[in-house]
């Protein structure tokens, strides 16, 4: 989740209404903020999409440790 001091921005999107009403629900009964999953979602996602990339890259040899 953002740090307190972190700026934060808003991002509107259109998502079907089933997949809406999921997620409210969802968060209800985790007794979760949607904007904390929704940023929780993103973090994790981009987390597994960068270590998707590195190791596709360094298999094709092309990424090196820094």
């Amino acid at each position: 989740m953002a740090k307190p001091e972190e700026a934060l921005t808003q991002l509107a999107t259109r998502i079907p209404k089933e997949l809406h009403r999921r997620l409210k629900l969802h968060c209800v009964t985790n007794d979760i903020a949607v904007m904390h999953f929704v940023v929780q979602a993103i973090e994790e996602e981009l987390v597994h999409w960068q270590y998707r990339t590195v190791t596709i890259e360094s298999a094709r040899g092309r990424w090196t440790p820094r």
